[in-house]
């Protein structure tokens, strides 16, 4: 397993933990409700990006369960979501006017759905036991003026420095800031902006607040989620 521009000594995972085989019921009542909260940040700059360049169609790559997608981008933009089944299931039980497209995103196929103005990829790359497949996946969809906006945890902020192995079962690895943006670069991506943003919107769901709370305790700073915005570099 390639090192990924992480750090010499981080122990990756090898085993992808919300593969569909593992996952089961992962879309439960509270990661429901989660998903209105999580990676809002995130989302709310897509929807700039939209504004901001005119752009008409967007591919949100492992969408969940799409509401952010569909509450925030699709009154902007023609809106595709693609995620592994049972979470693209339940995005269409949701939305049934959406469109989502199921894939096995470890081993994507291809989708024959074209190419695109902006591409999301929000808090998904952790998860993935080769992340390199994701993006040459995304690259696929990109034409020469296309956008791309990845996010996921800043590990030095949301573990320590000194972290070298992720906390939860689910991620494979963490990068930090420096060494994600290595990362996009070596894999063709032009990176224009690259910030941290709180991981979280606030709200007033007791969950949120206790582990705001355990956070705070904890004196780890709500902004642990890294954006980076980006264009392909060489074109699509």
């Amino acid at each position: 397993m390639g090192d990924y521009c992480i750090k010499d000594g981080y122990e990756h995972r090898t085993v992808n933990a919300t593969m569909e085989a593992e996952a089961g019921d992962y879309w439960d009542a509270k990661r429901l409700v989660l998903s209105h909260y999580a990676q809002w940040h995130a989302y709310d700059r897509a929807a700039g990006l939209v504004k901001e360049h005119g752009l008409k169609t967007v591919l949100d790559v492992g969408c969940g369960v799409g509401h952010k997608l569909m509450d925030m981008i699709a009154p902007l933009a023609e809106v595709t979501g693609v995620e592994q089944p049972t979470a693209a299931a339940k995005a269409k039980e949701l939305f049934p006017d959406g469109r989502f497209v199921s894939a096995d995103l470890e081993r994507p196929d291809e989708t024959g759905l074209g190419k695109f103005d902006l591409l999301l990829c929000v808090d998904v790359i952790e998860h993935f036991l080769d992340p390199d497949v994701l993006l040459r996946f995304m690259r696929s969809h990109c034409h020469e003026q296309s956008y791309v906006l990845l996010s996921t945890i800043e590990r030095d902020v949301r573990r320590g420095k000194s972290n070298r192995k992720s906390s939860k079962a689910e991620h494979v690895r963490e990068w930090n800031l420096d060494e994600f943006g290595a990362y996009l670069s070596s894999q063709g991506f032009e990176v224009i902006e690259h910030r941290t943003a709180p991981a979280f919107k606030m709200g007033l769901w007791w969950p949120l607040i206790k582990d705001r709370i355990r956070l705070l305790r904890k004196g780890v700073s709500i902004n642990y989620n890294q954006v980076a915005v980006c264009r392909p570099s060489g074109g699509g």
